[in-house]
């Protein structure tokens, strides 16, 4: 009912909260000086009419109409602090309007009684006090204008009434003037709150602007700073925290870096798919969560790498890596399978390990590399050899791709004997580096980090182009070890296939050694390609065996055509009785399987002998001869060949 009341008294009145608010606000302030005012009036009118009237009309009615005010002056104040529901203010506003009507009236009448009471001169003065009273609560009510209007209807048209029906032209004129006068008044109320309106809802407009400004930024800051998949800060929120505590006039105190790189999520990504992955990194996340909460911030940097600024010293930092890598290796549910990934942790600490950015991620990335290297699922921390052997490796790596540009590498050849007759059937190529600066670097330093950069198939290819043109007229088995890199390359056979064809060397005479391990990681894509080489007839060797895994199963699945016995059984076997029955039963295996085998690692002669007594069909190591160059092994040959009447490679016996 009051809702309804209030809408027949102006529209705009029930509009939105903001408007209601604003209306609030500005009659809080205006309307006790309204009632001011009209005390001011009331008391000027009743000094006029003092002497006209009985005290009870010149005092009696301004006083009560006094009370009146006073109270709603009152109600108002108690109102300056705080700011009421829109429901409440519409009541406000509502009574506002109704209490302005009824003193309007009681002015407007208690102003008639006086007119009719007064001669000429006092009808004019109070025509204009009431009216000018009534025209200064209109400016006092712009932001209400219904009650601004039933002040002027209420409070000043009755006296005008009476002056445009009166006898004196002096007061028509009056009265009519006031007519005109409250014309513009009532135009003014109308224009004002139209204007105040339009200003407020631009200012709504302007605010809700801002909001959503505001938001949109909050949202851009959240996109640019936070990783979307797990919620936590990003790289580039990592970077300015870590810049921003470090330029700090003041540091706060030792804190740690920590760079956790989950092992084995590629391969659990690839087999079930991106959602189970995605699921996995939100759970990680969760898991650092819990370990860091309270003493550090964890970041997600990409992929499935992640950091931990961490409060405190070596020991705090050290505890709080073994226990990531712990919780981290617990299985984790993902769909409707367990699945097991683990973490290696690299650490490092400021200001011990460095007092800038750049030098502790760096050096926190080096921490975790040697942790990675050392077998995974462990922690690291830095230390300055680790910076030197990162440096060492990156100089090795630019050399080498300069070498590979310019064909540096040379192959090396070890002779491979029949244990039996000691005759040379073919040879092992290794890759050697003569370097023009520095020391020459071993194949057990720089295969590795070929592999890493991914130069190894570069340089291999390179190595078996230069190999097939140099051996191709000895007419002797060439065997070559391949990396588990390149057995996973779909194009590999074709590769190989595509160097042999162009060098005109035949595939029977190639023989390609295969580790263990390299079976492990993508079997199917690595019997695949296994299955080319063998279909184009390049024969298969199982090399180190007995050091990996399944040796059993693998020898059953792919067609090889020799397996090769590591020299880590071999160079022991003198005087380690344990190692001597192994290379025992790998030759009786070797034999029922009716595969020949091939030892490596043979320094003695007695050690030769040994394996010739087992069974051991091929042998290879420094006691037939050290790897050589192509003319080298040329050399040799034609030693051989004066000593004696022999003269095909392939029955040289080694010397």
């Amino acid at each position: 009912m009051m809702r309804r009341l209030l809408s027949a008294f102006h529209p705009f009145e029930t509009g939105s909260s903001e408007i209601l608010l604003e209306q609030f606000r500005v009659l809080r302030n205006q309307v006790p000086l309204m009632y001011a005012l009209m005390l001011v009036d009331a008391a000027f009118l009743s000094f006029a009419s003092h002497g006209s009237v009985s005290m009870a009309w010149s005092v009696g009615v301004p006083a009560l109409l006094g009370i009146l005010c006073a109270v709603r002056t009152l109600f108002w104040l108690r109102r300056r602090g705080f700011e009421p529901q829109p429901e409440k203010i519409r009541r406000y506003l509502l009574s506002t309007t109704l209490v302005a009507a009824v003193l309007s009236l009681g002015f407007g009448g208690w102003g008639m009684f006086l007119y009719a009471e007064a001669d000429l001169l006092r009808r004019a003065c109070i025509a204009l006090y009431i009216f000018i009273g009534t025209i200064c609560c209109c400016y006092c009510l712009q932001s209400l204008p219904r009650a601004g209007y039933l002040v002027l209807l209420c409070g000043a048209a009755p006296v005008t009434v009476y002056m445009i029906f009166s006898e004196s032209w002096f007061l028509r004129g009056l009265g009519m003037n006031m007519v005109l006068v409250s014309v513009v008044v009532v135009r003014m109320l109308r224009t004002n709150f139209a204007g105040f309106l339009e200003v407020l809802t631009s200012r709504i407009d302007m605010a809700m602007e801002q909001r959503r400004a505001r938001g949109a930024e909050q949202r851009a800051y959240q996109l640019a700073y936070h990783d979307p998949l797990t919620g936590l800060p990003n790289r580039r929120a990592l970077a300015e925290a870590l810049g921003a505590r470090l330029h700090a006039r003041h540091p706060d105190g030792a804190f740690g870096l920590l760079i956790v790189d989950l092992d084995r999520f590629k391969a659990v990504n690839d087999v079930h798919g991106h959602p189970i992955g995605d699921q996995l990194l939100h759970d990680v996340a969760d898991r650092l969560g819990d370990i860091v909460n309270g003493v550090g911030q964890s970041y997600r940097l990409g992929g499935d790498e992640f950091a931990i600024v961490l409060e405190g010293g070596s020991d705090s930092v050290c505890r709080v890596a073994k226990a990531i890598v712990q919780r981290l290796a617990q299985p984790f549910a993902a769909g409707e399978r367990t699945h097991h990934i683990g973490a290696s942790v690299g650490t490092a600490l400021f200001p011990e390990d460095g007092n800038d950015r750049e030098t502790l991620m760096r050096r926190g990335d080096i921490a975790l590399y040697k942790a990675k290297q050392s077998g995974r699922g462990r922690h690291c921390a830095f230390e300055a050899s680790l910076d030197a052997e990162i440096r060492r490796r990156a100089v090795i790596e630019s050399d080498m791709r300069e070498a590979i540009a310019c064909d540096a590498f040379v192959p090396h050849y070890q002779p491979i004997v029949d244990l039996g007759s000691g005759v040379v059937v073919g040879y092992e190529l290794l890759a050697r580096w003569p370097r023009p600066r520095g020391a020459e670097i071993g194949p057990d330093q720089f295969i590795p980090i070929a592999e890493e950069c991914g130069l190894i198939d570069e340089l291999m290819l390179g190595l078996l182009t230069r190999a097939f043109r140099e051996t191709r007229d000895w007419g002797m088995m060439i065997a070559v070890n391949v990396s588990p890199n390149q057995l996973r390359d779909a194009w590999f056979s074709q590769k190989m296939l595509a160097t042999l064809s162009r060098e005109q060397f035949p595939a029977r005479n190639l023989t390609v050694e295969i580790t263990e391990n390299a079976l492990i990681t993508d079997a199917a894509s690595v019997r695949e390609t296994i299955l080319s080489l063998k279909d184009q007839g390049i024969n298969l060797a199982l090399d180190d065996f007995g050091t990996g895994y399944s040796s059993l199963q693998h020898l059953q699945m792919l067609p090889f055509d020799k397996i090769k016995i590591d020299r880590s059984f071999v160079t022991t076997m003198d005087h380690d009785a344990k190692a001597l029955r192994l290379v025992d039963a790998i030759v009786a295996l070797a034999r029922r399987l009716d595969l020949p085998v091939v030892a490596e690692g043979i320094e003695s002669a007695a050690t030769a002998d040994a394996l010739a007594a087992l069974g051991c069909t091929y042998g290879q190591g420094y006691h037939f001869g050290h790897p050589m160059a192509a003319d080298e092994v040329e050399a040799v040959w034609h030693r051989l060949s004066c000593r004696s009447d022999l003269s095909a490679p392939s029955r040289l016996r080694a010397g």
